[in-house]
């Protein structure tokens, strides 16, 4: 299984995604940074778009072994995501036994929704990793008991906090627990020195992220920027939410993530057979709240599909990892409770191939549609990952070189600095370059040699550079697939060698 899992995450990696987006060369660029300024709590990306830091931790060990290319990046969440597996049987295993441990590892290895954030990059595949081990080691801590097992399940609690935003909903997700067990008048396992000692543990790790947050409260405050409420008036409250509501509840089965770079546009979560399994699920759980185990179930699933609900778009599913484990555990849960009333001879048989058709799924779906969806190499920033290898291979002999990107909005051209970042990180540390706000193009110095990287497109640029520089022009256009690049040449200097142009690849 775990073979299957890496091939579905390896295959075709050097291709697939297409491109850099910028977010994820962002955190190349904080990657390459640490060496000089070690490990940062949070990572500002501008006002309310700071990142937790773990990943650019980890990326930092990938850009050290592989330089600065996308393969790096993409090959740590490979990494993450296989990781998850083991870690995901052991609670599966734990708290429902080993049979619905390896159902629920295999579906959640051979789904569409692994595999994909397996290989983009982003810190959200660290989520599904740290609820599990933060449920298991708290679960290993109450069965076994000793100091030292309750310390390392609150070290990992709080060092979960540095994984993404949503991470957070875990203490909720234990409160309720501890609540559930409370109001039905259930002994609470371990003593209160144990808990103590968790949560002194949790906190203790956690204190330089809140120290960093409360430094400087505006680096992680997207989450205001992305709620449902967000510019919303009152009157439109009660019809966005039914809106967002039916449509996290569709991304299940029916209908999901309409994005490009996330998902085939409204491919649903589960599969058509793993969803009935997964509704099965519920009814179990629901009807079985009583134990611990499955209120933990409910309660993960509910509140990490909120984080989805309450986006300002839905279904919007990077956001919503958190609560894929949960998610596959119950239709792990579902599906051998349905076998076993069903064909308990045979239930092993009918899940293994139940796992197949997953499979079976994923595998078409990943690797013979997804590939043919349109854009799909400017939706990941292929253009601007090209320019910058392509800047980066070139002789510019001495020429003061900018690179300028625009984008028009009801009619407007504005700067894009955010589609040179991927630029950036392709040529960090190896060629110096300036990005151009058009509206410079005047402040330009004429008495030196440039060149200025800009989309053969823009005619607006090119026209403000023609008028600045009446003795230059485009020397050559780089052929990439959606968007041709021209490189403008000004003044005297030695002679330009373009890069000769290649197939896109993540190396």
């Amino acid at each position: 299984m775990l073979v299957v899992a890496a091939i579905l995450r390896m295959l075709r990696l050097d291709t697939l995604p297409p491109g850099l987006y910028a977010d994820v060369a962002a955190n190349g660029l904080d990657a390459l940074g640490v060496p000089r300024h070690g490990l940062q709590a949070i990572y500002p990306r501008g006002a309310g778009n700071g990142i937790e830091g773990m990943i650019d931790w980890l990326d930092a060990i990938s850009v050290a072994l592989l330089g600065a290319r996308p393969i790096a990046l993409y090959l740590t969440t490979v990494v993450i995501g296989l990781v998850t597996l083991p870690v995901h049987y052991l609670l599966g295993s734990r708290l429902f036994g080993r049979r619905i441990g390896l159902i629920s590892t295999a579906l959640l290895a051979f789904s569409f929704w692994a595999v994909q954030y397996s290989r983009l990059g982003y810190r959200t595949a660290l989520v599904p990793l740290f609820l599990d081990l933060a449920f298991l080691l708290l679960f290993w801590a109450i069965r076994r008991g000793a100091a030292w097992r309750w310390l390392l399940a609150g070290v990992m609690v709080g060092l979960g906090a540095y994984t993404y935003t949503s991470y957070r909903l875990v203490v909720l997700v234990i409160a309720g627990v501890i609540v559930l067990r409370i109001l039905s008048r259930r002994e609470l396992p371990g003593g209160p020195s144990w808990w103590a000692l968790y949560i002194l543990a949790a906190g203790v790790v956690a204190v330089p992220l809140w120290i960093a947050t409360e430094l400087h409260p505006e680096v992680l405050s997207r989450d205001i920027g992305v709620f449902v409420f967000d510019r919303a008036s009152l009157a439109s409250v009660p019809g966005r939410l039914f809106d967002h509501a039916w449509r996290t509840i569709a991304a299940f089965n029916i209908w999901g993530d309409p994005e490009r770079q996330y998902n085939v546009p409204h491919l649903p979560l589960f599969d058509p057979l793993v969803g009935i399994a997964f509704l099965a699920g519920i009814v179990v759980a629901i009807k079985r709240w009583r134990q611990s185990r499955y209120a933990l179930l409910l309660l993960w699933l509910g509140l990490f599909t909120l984080v989805v609900g309450l986006s300002d778009r839905t279904p919007h599913m990077l956001r919503g990892s958190g609560l894929v484990p949960a998610a596959y555990l119950l239709a792990a849960v579902g599906l051998d409770a349905v076998l076993q009333k069903l064909w308990a001879r045979r239930a092993a048989l009918a899940a293994a191939a139940v796992c197949v058709i997953s499979l079976a799924w994923t595998a078409g779906f990943y690797f013979a549609v997804y590939p043919t969806m349109p854009s799909l190499y400017f939706d990941y920033m292929g253009d601007s990952a090209d320019v910058g290898r392509f800047v980066d291979a070139t002789d510019w002999n001495g020429r003061r070189l900018y690179v300028c990107i625009t984008f028009t909005r009801n009619g407007t051209v504005r700067p894009d600095p955010f589609r040179a970042v991927p630029i950036q990180f392709t040529t960090a540390g190896r060629v110096d370059w300036t990005f151009l706000d058009y509206r410079g193009v005047s402040d330009l110095p004429a008495g030196v040699p440039i060149a200025v990287v800009v989309d053969t497109r823009d005619h607006v640029v090119l026209r403000l550079l023609t008028e600045r520089f009446p003795d230059g022009g485009v020397a050559y256009v780089l052929p990439l697939p959606q968007r041709p690049v021209a490189v403008f040449l000004h003044g005297d200097a030695g002679p330009f060698h373009p890069a000769a142009s290649r197939s896109y690849s993540n190396w």
